[in-house]
């Protein structure tokens, strides 16, 4: 089968990742796949498997410049980190007068072409993209058409019945929990029939053998007595990193020896990394910066935190539980998915408070650490869930 993927980018991040697995997986069973992008960008480009071909949505270069990835703040806030202000001036006025609930829409679709080649199965990966829902519609022709739901509604305030027109045409909707599908439905019960949950592939071998490729040299001369903590994300607001620096602040006042490690790149890197200096714990918390190999990391810390405001089902929970780490994470979508609450990890309401209580207790009581352990050793976690079946 000839298989187009549509994505905004391919920057570090659970999403992405879940893709390459996806793309491995369906290209073993002879499929042509492209994948897709609104821009060619971000580390995880050098990911896309050699088999598969990589390739920009076909448009005039001042229609994709002019398109706010991601939404008109996450574009102002990259542009402000860049020091480029003349690009951050130019967003907030577009997006002042801007004529669409969604900034991605406010471009002139009628200078994007249609896509020239007819595909068996055409899937808009991310249905957070307005651009990528509108041009699955108008643009792409294919004998099915696939979209994948990788984050809530309510939380992201993210109005999806604005785009129900464009929505008609797809064939099946897949979620990546089943809260999600849940939220999905209720908004559209009309797309019941069509809606179902797709867990998101992850490659268990492939994990575990890179988890011993080497040894993080930030942990190297770390005392014993110290509970490494880990943390990997993209560094944006949905992450809740401010809760983990308070989480932190709070933890070290109170005399617990701990060090918090975050692998991630973002456009609040400056800003958290200033914060820290000013909480006065920039000596305990360090922000490491992406890594192509973040798994030497999940196996060698102590202590898995996920202190997200949103996440559709949050992957490295998943790799946490893999590699068999103690997690403590916030109750967003999937959560409980993933994890039963006092169990098999902890699971916090989404503030400092609650975060604080469930990590000091977890780091203070090593046999509840290591019943999480055991427990996690006991999960079978599939990597080759039955929806794969549609692709053979």
């Amino acid at each position: 089968m000839k298989i187009a993927i549509f994505v905004q980018w391919m920057l570090c991040g659970g999403v992405e990742n879940a893709l390459i697995a996806l793309t491995k997986k369906i290209a073993e069973f002879g499929n042509d796949i492209t994948i897709y992008m609104i821009l060619e960008k971000g580390d995880f480009v050098k990911k896309i498997p050699e088999q598969v071909c990589k390739k920009q949505i076909p448009m005039p270069e001042k229609i994709r410049r002019s398109i706010p990835v991601g939404g008109s703040k996450i574009a102002i806030r990259e542009s402000f980190y860049k020091h480029q202000y003349q690009k951050v001036i130019y967003w907030i006025i577009r997006h002042i007068v801007n004529k669409s609930k969604f900034a991605e829409l406010n471009i002139n679709f009628d200078k994007i072409p249609k896509l020239q080649q007819h595909y068996d199965i055409a899937i808009n990966y991310h249905i957070h993209s307005p651009f990528l829902v509108r041009y699955l519609f108008e643009k792409v022709s294919a004998n099915k058409k696939f979209t994948w739901i990788h984050n809530d509604f309510e939380t992201t305030q993210y109005d999806v019945r604005i785009l129900k027109k464009y929505l008609d045409c797809i064939d099946q909707f897949y979620g990546v929990s089943k809260k999600l599908v849940d939220e999905f439905i209720k908004i559209f019960p009309e797309y019941e029939n069509k809606t179902k949950v797709a867990l998101s592939i992850v490659p268990i071998e492939e994990i575990k053998e890179k988890a011993e490729l080497e040894y993080p040299k930030e942990f190297l001369g770390l005392s014993q007595n110290i509970t490494k903590i880990l943390t990997v994300g993209r560094l944006e607001e949905q992450k809740g990193y401010d809760i983990a620096l308070n989480v932190c602040k709070k933890l070290i006042e109170e005399n617990l020896k701990i060090e918090w490690f975050v692998l991630g790149e973002g456009t609040l890197k400056k800003k958290l990394k200033s914060e820290s200096k000013k909480l006065g714990i920039e000596k305990y918390f360090h922000i490491v910066g992406a890594k192509m190999n973040p798994y030497p990391y999940f196996k060698n810390c102590d202590i898995y935190v996920q202190t997200s405001r949103h996440e559709g089902w949050g992957i490295a929970i998943t790799e946490a539980k893999i590699l068999g780490k103690p997690i403590v994470t916030t109750d967003f979508a999937g959560a409980r998915e993933q994890l039963m609450d006092g169990v098999s990890g902890d699971i916090a309401q989404i503030n400092k408070e609650s975060v604080t209580k469930k990590l000091r207790r977890l780091i203070e009581d090593k046999k509840r650490q290591e019943q999480y352990i055991e427990k996690l050793k006991r999960e079978n976690i599939s990597n080759y869930p039955e929806w794969l079946e549609v692709f053979k």
